[in-house]
């Protein structure tokens, strides 16, 4: 085997539901020594995957000239993509490159096509807190969650009837947003076997710090952690900064969402995960 071999790395993508805790794991993992981790190129740099969000690419849609039908008019998602492309490309033993994002649920199986070798970390939070957190941080309007997760939705589970009353805007909000969760999720769950993958809930690297940074370094292939477990504690000593700070204490991850959603609310939200638990295979 050729030492160029021995020294490459897999590139890698951490991929959350918005108010996971993404950007919270993003910063735990530049603060290791030789992991480089780029925030939301995708989402936050083209708006052309918030747009279509939640809209299905499979395998058999990879185009190797255009990658996808889609992009047939947009040269300047292909050349970022591609740019993309080739700095993932360089990832290797010491500079292991990856890059966190929000946008690619039910683009997974083209994800593959195009990014082969890609590692996934799959970040999961419990989906009460994520709730919870996108209803007071408002990003149901940067996301078109009302447009884009409703319709995604009913495409997957057309048998699902709501029974939220159309003159409650607060719960029909909570609804979509308990949607997109279980959607999301569940989108994950059917792809993420074709890469190697890990999944991780952010309570483990709240309440377990060292092994969980230490599992993930070695998942990479990167040489050392460092002091991660300093760095995520000085981040949960208190909650600070704007709506995508990753300083949050850990009450505030952990337990905030049992003081602002009603009953009325964490019914719908588990209303909604069980109606897509009846239809997965339990196989």
């Amino acid at each position: 085997m050729s030492v160029l071999l021995l020294e490459r790395r897999p590139p890698f993508l951490v991929m959350a539901h918005h108010r996971s805790g993404s950007n919270f794991l993003n910063d735990v993992l530049q603060s290791c020594a030789g992991i480089e981790c780029l925030n939301e190129p995708l989402s936050m740099h083209t708006r052309f995957f918030r747009d279509h969000d939640l809209v299905p690419w499979d395998a058999d849609d990879h185009d190797p000239a255009l990658l996808h039908a889609s992009l047939g008019g947009d040269e300047t998602v292909r050349e970022f993509l591609l740019e993309l492309k080739a700095y993932l490309g360089q990832s290797r033993r010491g500079r292991v490159i990856g890059f966190k994002d929000t946008c690619l649920f039910g683009k997974l199986g083209w994800l593959k096509a195009f990014l082969p070798e890609l590692r996934v970390i799959f970040l999961r939070r419990d989906p009460r807190a994520i709730v919870s957190s996108v209803l007071r941080s408002k990003l149901t309007t940067l996301w078109s969650y009302s447009e884009l997760v409703s319709r995604a939705f009913m495409r997957e589970f057309p048998a699902y009837r709501s029974g939220v009353p159309r003159t409650d805007a607060a719960l029909r909000t909570t609804e979509v947003v308990a949607m997109s969760v279980a959607l999301r999720y569940e989108l994950a769950r059917r792809c993420l076997h074709h890469f190697a993958h890990v999944s991780l809930e952010l309570a483990d690297i709240s309440r377990e710090p060292a092994q969980a940074v230490a599992n993930l370094v070695a998942f990479l292939g990167a040489e050392a952690s460092g002091d991660a477990e300093a760095f995520i504690r000085l981040r949960q000593a208190e909650t600070r900064g704007g709506l995508f700070s990753s300083y949050r204490s850990l009450d505030d991850v952990e337990n905030r969402w049992r003081h602002h959603l009603s009953e009325a609310q964490l019914a719908l939200i588990d209303e909604v995960q069980s109606a897509v638990r009846s239809t997965t295979p339990l196989a």
